[in-house]
């Protein structure tokens, strides 16, 4: 019978085989939203794909300063890929509905500052 022996050769030779993982690596991202123009924002937050991102919860982002219409979020994620996906809300309502996520590319350094305006393509 061939099938065992085939079985015991096959395992083996996955053993032998480079494994194919990225390196993971801390990228943090410095978000700036700016909701000039809306009426009533009481809570401004970030949704994603990557941790400590999730698509259930806000992650708040926090005024920039007094009566401010720019909010800001600092978020660190150890990750592999080059890039992340994201949304904001405003008010627990989601920006771009029936649109694809944003797409963060992750510059060369550490940090990345993404600047983007609500509900707005950039």
């Amino acid at each position: 019978m061939k099938t065992p022996s085939l079985l015991v050769a096959l395992c083996l030779s996955s053993l032998l085989l480079p494994a194919c993982v990225q390196p993971a690596h801390d990228k943090t991202v410095v978000y700036l939203l700016d909701v000039r123009g809306l009426p009533n924002v009481r809570q401004v937050g970030l949704r994603g794909r990557d941790k400590p991102l999730s698509w259930d919860q806000d992650l708040p982002l926090t005024p920039v300063g007094p009566d401010s219409t720019l909010y800001r979020a600092v978020v660190t994620t150890r990750t592999g890929y080059r890039i992340t996906e994201v949304k904001f809300t405003v008010n627990g309502d989601f920006e771009l509905k029936n649109a694809d996520n944003r797409r963060i590319e992750f510059g060369p350094g550490d940090t990345t500052v993404y600047r983007a305006r609500f509900d707005v393509r950039p």
